[in-house]
């Protein structure tokens, strides 16, 4: 088998997206959270995870990546925000995951949701800035690119979920 099958797994686009997110369930149970995926598509919410005693629960959702490249969002309700006061007010979350190869585990980004629509908000205006305030191709296009780059960051950054320990 040649690197680039190995690489690529040979799985659809929703394929990829569903063991994403079944990835993300396993890793928040082995950690001691419970965590359920939906089986059908609810916008914006891929699991719900909460802690033992279920005092807390959190909203996820996933994207996924099979290795090279980026994670593919929507510029749609992002907007310039700042941080809670209180970092247990966040109650969403997106978790970024790359499968890469075959036989090697997943890497995961774990960010709270008002820094990634802040940080796509600003990422979005710069590129507009750089086009003359519009789009280069598709002016009507609402896709937005996230590069690995953006969320060094919040690399294995489970604890921020709140929901794990006592």
């Amino acid at each position: 088998m040649n690197s680039e099958q190995r690489v690529s797994r040979g799985a659809s686009n929703q394929q990829v997206a569903r063991a994403g997110e079944y990835f993300v369930a396993t890793e928040l149970n082995k950690r001691g959270a419970y965590a359920v995926t939906f089986a059908g598509n609810m916008p914006k919410i891929d699991l719900l995870a909460c802690n033992a005693d279920q005092s807390r629960t959190v909203q996820i959702q996933v994207k996924t990546k099979k290795g090279r490249g980026s994670w593919h969002a929507s510029i749609i309700d992002c907007i310039a925000m700042e941080a809670p006061p209180n970092p247990l007010d966040v109650i969403t979350f997106w978790v970024f995951v790359e499968l890469g190869q075959y036989d090697m585990a997943p890497g995961y980004w774990i960010a709270p949701d008002w820094w990634m629509r802040n940080d796509i908000y600003w990422a979005h205006q710069a590129y507009l800035d750089r086009h003359g305030v519009r789009r280069a191709k598709n002016p009507d296009s609402t896709h937005h690119s996230i590069e690995e780059k953006r969320l060094s960051k919040w690399r294995g950054e489970w604890e921020i979920l709140g929901i794990f320990g006592a």
